[in-house]
């Protein structure tokens, strides 16, 4: 591991995933969120909208590569949208880039676009983005989301029986409930509680055993949430 990462404080959360020893060997996941895009930057409801990198979104994901710039990476899957492919695109020529339509970010109907402005649209969608079965008047509900989450996770767990380290490249509503499913937590529960920034890198280790851990990885700029 290189001075670099060894320099990252990590937080430990132990939770139970759901595969079994005699399934799989040990799997480390890094989560990544997608850099920042102009819509993410005016606090505007994205989701299915397909917005590139904007110019501090393309310097995060250089970032993220010269973080994990000594890890090997077996594999790296992403989200099908541009955002997302782009910074996958920083691991080019260190492993095989994979796009998965099950890790795109969940689509908001109507509510797409509106920020803080849109008082009583924000207020609306605030209200009903946690509703399970609510499909938001043409997008998408959070239980279909999380049914596309957990097929992923499957998907890249049977990939790697043998186990190894990958990479996965989400957004801010699908990597919640990835991280659920991979840490055996309640896709709910998850999705309401977890809040991963642009910048951030969450590390999963499943054991043969089958216990998760997870880190967050926190640079020295944010010692403050130490």
């Amino acid at each position: 591991m290189s001075r670099a990462l060894r320099a990252l404080a990590t937080v430990a959360l132990l939770g139970a995933s759901s595969y079994t020893a005699s399934a799989f060997a040990q799997l480390t996941v890094y989560v990544v969120r997608h850099g920042q895009t102009d819509w993410n930057r005016d606090g505007r409801i994205q989701g299915g909208t397909d917005n590139p990198l904007n110019a501090t979104g393309r310097e995060q994901a250089a970032t993220l590569a010269r973080t994990l710039a000594d890890v090997k990476l077996d594999a790296v899957y992403s989200s099908t949208h541009q955002r997302a492919r782009q910074t996958a695109a920083v691991f080019e020529g260190r492993a095989p880039i994979v796009g998965f339509d099950e890790l795109r970010e969940r689509f908001f109907g109507k509510f797409e676009g509106a920020n803080d402005k849109d008082t009583a649209i924000v207020g609306d969608w605030n209200k009903r983005r946690f509703s399970w079965t609510d499909e938001m008047e043409g997008g998408e509900s959070l239980e279909s989301q999380s049914r596309r989450a957990e097929a992923a996770v499957k998907m890249i767990r049977e990939r790697h029986r043998d186990g190894g380290t990958v990479a996965i490249v989400g957004h801010g509503g699908i990597n919640p409930l990835v991280v659920s499913h991979l840490m055996g937590i309640a896709p709910l529960e998850g999705a309401s509680a977890i809040n991963q920034g642009n910048d951030e890198i969450y590390r999963i280790e499943i054991s043969k055993a089958g216990v998760a851990s997870i880190w967050k990885l926190i640079p020295r700029t944010k010692l403050n949430e130490l």
